[in-house]
């Protein structure tokens, strides 16, 4: 197996943050799409919610290679995040979900992209049913999560107040997105492909996704009507994907 040497340089252009809880089915081949990357300049926080399967013993694995390595419990993923944000010393900082896999190589294919004038730099994703989807921040960003946590590489600026709300379950990422689109930050989309992700899971609840994105629009958006309309426009657009997915069988 592949390994890398630890950074030894006090701030790596990036921190590569994974939380973990009983993901022994895909952690191996999520850490090993880490360290196989041909850019190096980076560190690998691994934060481990005292997972009672295997996870651990495969982390321990790749311990040449993890910088940073907690196992404590914790109040979800975005405990676990937070965890991972607050002992990051890089300069962009990445989050990749314990069952994904980031593209060969795409840290040196993204390195040149990533200039501190952004606040954000992502490309897409592609779902384990070869279904891309591309990631944006725009108008509909306003309706509904546009960028996908596994595309985007955030400048570590944004995290000197920001935490993310450990009260949601699976779209206290939206939050950010949607400062740096209100707030009118700079970013920049790239053209590729940034990692390959698994379908389903909880942030496949459609019922969840949009009472979640609700609570958070209305925190920046104080227009009633206009939070009524998006909630409705929503509610019908999760409808007809919930009627493709009994149709057709196609679900993302």
């Amino acid at each position: 197996m592949q390994q890398r040497q630890k950074k030894t340089k006090m701030k790596p252009t990036i921190s590569v943050i994974v939380p973990v809880y009983n993901a022994e089915k895909w952690l191996r081949m999520a850490l090993e799409s880490i360290v196989s990357q041909s850019f190096t300049d980076y560190e690998l926080i691994i934060v481990d919610g005292y997972s009672k399967d295997k996870s651990l013993d495969i982390v321990k694995e790749f311990i040449p290679s993890i910088d940073v390595l907690i196992s404590e419990r914790d109040m979800g993923i975005y405990d676990a995040m937070n965890k991972g944000i607050d002992r990051a010393k890089g300069e962009w900082l990445f989050f990749l979900g314990a069952d994904d896999r980031l593209c060969p190589n795409v840290f040196e294919k993204l390195y040149p992209f990533l200039d501190n004038k952004y606040k954000v730099v992502f490309g897409d994703v592609e779902f384990d049913n070869n279904y891309r989807m591309p990631c944006f921040l725009g108008s509909r960003t306003m309706l509904q999560n546009t960028l996908h946590h596994q595309s985007a590489f955030y400048h570590n600026s944004n995290f000197l107040e920001f935490r993310y709300d450990t009260n949601l379950k699976i779209l206290a990422d939206y939050e950010l997105n949607l400062r740096i689109y209100l707030g009118n930050m700079p970013f920049c989309r790239v053209p590729l492909v940034i990692a390959s992700c698994a379908t389903g899971g909880a942030s496949s609840d459609l019922y969840l996704s949009w009472t979640e994105t609700n609570k958070v629009r209305r925190r920046y958006i104080m227009s009633k009507i206009t939070n009524i309309f998006l909630s409705f426009t929503l509610a019908l657009y999760y409808l007809q994907k919930r009627l493709r997915y009994v149709l057709y069988g196609h679900r993302v």
